[in-house]
């Protein structure tokens, strides 16, 4: 017989991202850029934290390995971000957008690792899950 416990729903405390660089320091100044703030935490040396929505991000030093996940960040104003990015001398590409559904751009860090800024333009359930 089968635990009924193991057919629950996960209880999450706090979701972290961790992000593997090669320069801690060059990284820090980029990240902090990025998000428009000072790390919120380094609770130990070699180790980063930014806390933005819901979530953490982690920089942490380390070999940096190519991989295919990446960093997918939804904002509620593409358009300022994309500027505010620019401004602050981090190199953003082009806008792209899914007609009535999604618009999007896309950055690289310093180590090359892949992260996307997007807006979800559409309130229907099967796009957001049913965020607001």
């Amino acid at each position: 017989m089968t635990d009924p416990a193991l057919h629950g729903t996960i209880d999450v405390r706090e979701v972290i991202t961790e992000i593997a660089v090669s320069d801690l320091e060059r990284s820090r100044e980029w990240y902090a850029r990025l998000f428009g703030k000072k790390q919120d935490l380094e609770p130990f040396k070699g180790n980063v934290e930014w806390r933005i929505g819901g979530a953490w991000v982690q920089i942490s030093k380390g070999e940096v390995k190519p991989s295919s996940w990446g960093l997918r960040v939804e904002v509620r104003d593409l358009a300022r971000e994309h500027e505010r990015l620019r401004k602050v001398g981090i190199e953003v590409q082009e806008v792209q957008t899914l007609a009535g559904i999604i618009t999007s751009f896309g950055i690289r860090d310093p180590d090359d690792n892949d992260l996307l800024f997007f807006q979800v333009l559409t309130s229907n359930p099967n796009v957001t899950g049913g965020r607001a």
